[in-house]
């Protein structure tokens, strides 16, 4: 079933490529510091926590659920390592990622115990996590040991940490949802949860799952982003939950689940990145940043619920 959805699922890919492509375009021709290598750089360090993120919210997609607390695991993550690393060291991160695996349990745990509705579980997780963050870390502060920035952001070219390593977890990505049984099992359970079952899948297994990925994906991006602000913020992930819903469906992934595959995720995260860099390369009002991402969510619901609509 999976494989001969292959080149369907590709397809879905191509709004983002192309919105990709065009913003890169626009960006090139009018600011000639676009190309520059410090850009570059800069583009790929920003990309990570982004791609990270919305590759969460894609996998929890698929199984046809919804995220909202990826945000609020971000800025914990931030505050974790804000207060961890530098008693702590490299340890921190492991600790920052196992609370963000736990976060999606407790998600989990809400929507399989409980039957709560994903999107409203998501959301009490959430608020829940915002007031732990908030008793960590009651402002913007801390101190994240700089040893962790020379490993990842110190390099100033566009081949550097940051792009190898999005580069390398969704080439892991790829495999694990295009030829495992897991990815067969979490594509199968979005697009219909009972036949799934009757095929073997587990219900709870892949809930479970793909909330766990989830939490540990957004608490991989909030430790990204300390590093990178070398302190912690417990607002910093607020923009992020809208953000990855928005790159995740322009990608091609399906609200309804069982649809879409993380390259088109990837493609708009990069997409949506470029949006925020081409605004402070032209000078652009800021504030315009919300009103087109909106837009952008807006048309890319608009065209794949008219392309389902389609097929049916």
């Amino acid at each position: 079933m999976l494989e001969g959805s292959i080149r369907r699922n590709l397809l879905t890919t191509l709004p983002a490529l192309v919105l990709l492509v065009a913003m890169a375009a626009i960006t090139a021709s009018a600011s000639p510091s676009f190309l520059g290598e410090t850009n570059l750089a800069n583009l790929s360090s920003r990309l990570l926590p982004m791609a990270l993120a919305t590759l969460g919210q894609a996998i929890v997609l698929f199984a046809g659920c919804i995220d909202l607390s990826v945000g609020s695991i971000i800025s914990l993550a931030t505050a974790v390592m804000a207060t961890l690393s530098v008693p702590l060291g490299w340890t921190a991160v492991p600790v920052s990622l196992g609370i963000g695996a736990l976060c999606g349990v407790v998600t989990a745990a809400g929507i399989d115990r409980f039957r709560i509705n994903p999107l409203v579980m998501s959301l009490a997780s959430a608020a829940m996590i915002k007031g732990v963050t908030l008793l960590i870390l009651p402002s913007p502060g801390g101190e994240v040991d700089y040893g962790f920035y020379a490993v990842l952001f110190e390099s100033e070219r566009l081949l550097a940490p940051p792009l190898i390593i999005t580069i390398a977890v969704f080439a892991l990505a790829t495999v694990l949802f295009g030829w495992s049984r897991m990815g067969r099992n979490i594509y199968g359970y979005g697009s219909d949860p009972r036949a799934a079952f009757a095929r073997g899948a587990s219900p709870q297994r892949v809930v479970y799952s793909v909330y766990v990925i989830s939490g540990v994906l957004a608490a991989a991006a909030g430790t990204v982003l300390s590093i990178r602000i070398l302190s912690g913020d417990p607002l910093i992930g607020d923009a992020y939950t809208l953000d990855t819903v928005s790159a995740a469906i322009l990608g091609g992934v399906a609200l309804t689940g069982g649809r879409g595959n993380v390259l088109g995720a990837l493609f708009a995260a990069a997409a949506l990145v470029l949006i925020n860099n081409t605004f402070n390369l032209l000078e652009l009002d800021t504030n315009l940043q919300s009103i087109a991402k909106g837009l952008i969510f807006i048309l890319a619901l608009v065209f794949f619920m008219r392309g389902k609509a389609g097929e049916a």
